[in-house]
């Protein structure tokens, strides 16, 4: 019975320390919000971020081109700085 208790909480602990990556980013603010600028850059207007926020293991970055009449949200993964999802509005 001691047996099982102790692999019991040992899986468990191991199944608990795995589940806790949420620590910390590995790429920080900044470069988030460059990878949606570079990606959103085109000919005309000039990208700017209007609010950055941290949720899970992922960038919520909300973004807008005025001159060219376009806004919207990427979702960056903290871990590898693709962007995950990402919605647009065109005006």
């Amino acid at each position: 019975m001691k047996k099982i208790t102790l692999i019991l909480c040992i899986s468990l602990n191991l199944v608990m320390s795995g589940c806790n990556d949420f620590s910390k980013p590995k790429i920080p603010e900044e470069q988030a919000k460059s990878i949606v600028i570079k990606d959103h850059t085109k000919q005309i207007g000039k990208v700017e971020i209007k609010s950055v926020s941290h949720k899970g293991n992922e960038y919520i970055i909300q973004w807008v081109n005025k001159e060219n009449c376009e806004s919207g949200t990427d979702y960056v993964d903290d871990k590898n700085g693709k962007i995950k999802k990402g919605e647009t509005t065109i005006c």
